[in-house]
């Protein structure tokens, strides 16, 4: 009888580390270094003065939720974020800590900010936004990825004209699903034989 709980105890831990964790497949591709200065006004208030981080293309590699939360902007131009699942939106009219979220497939991510002030758009790659990775807010928790925005692709390079925290979550395969509740039935069964002892 001890064996067979030490057994389906081992199995239940098995089946537990082979579920997916949640940041654990969201990578920057294509991505090289940079630094910048000027991070400041609202967006340091939530963040923390940032002063580097790194360009490129932001993406999963497998299916999952993917939650963006505003995080904040200081810009003269009006700005917004657009996540192309369900066309949400985030505008510096949101409240602080907004989320949005949707479930995508692998690859890049399909996100882009909007500056409304004069038209442009940009499209998630573009060296208009910096990532800077593993941000703890006080406020809003932590993200595995801040994306800092500067308005018309500008020079100033401060990008923080629009703040965004993201968090990726895999969806578990369906096995392992499958095996987990198998296990939690079979240490059920476990527990009521041994309880009839």
């Amino acid at each position: 009888m001890q064996l067979r709980k030490r057994f389906l105890a081992a199995a239940l831990v098995g089946v537990l580390s082979g579920v997916p964790a949640a940041n654990a497949t969201l990578i920057l591709s294509g991505s090289s270094a940079t630094t910048f200065s000027g991070y400041n006004s609202q967006p340091a208030t939530v963040t923390g003065t940032l002063s580097s981080g790194y360009f490129g293309t932001l993406g999963a590699l497998d299916a999952g939720t993917v939650t963006f939360t505003y995080l904040g902007n200081e810009s003269g131009d009006v700005n917004r974020f657009n996540f192309a699942v369900g066309n949400q939106v985030l505008n510096e009219s949101s409240a602080l800590g907004t989320a949005i979220s949707g479930t995508v497939g692998s690859g890049a991510l399909a996100f882009s900010f909007t500056d409304l002030t004069r038209g442009s758009t940009f499209a998630n790659g573009s060296r208009a936004m910096v990532y800077v990775p593993n941000v703890t807010t006080t406020a809003f928790g932590s993200f595995r990825y801040v994306i800092g925005f500067n308005d018309n692709g500008s020079s100033d390079g401060d990008f923080d004209d629009f703040v965004v925290g993201v968090n990726f979550a895999s969806v578990p395969e369906p096995g392992a699903l499958a095996l987990l509740g198998l296990g939690l039935v079979g240490l059920g069964l476990s527990r009521r034989r041994s309880g009839k002892a």
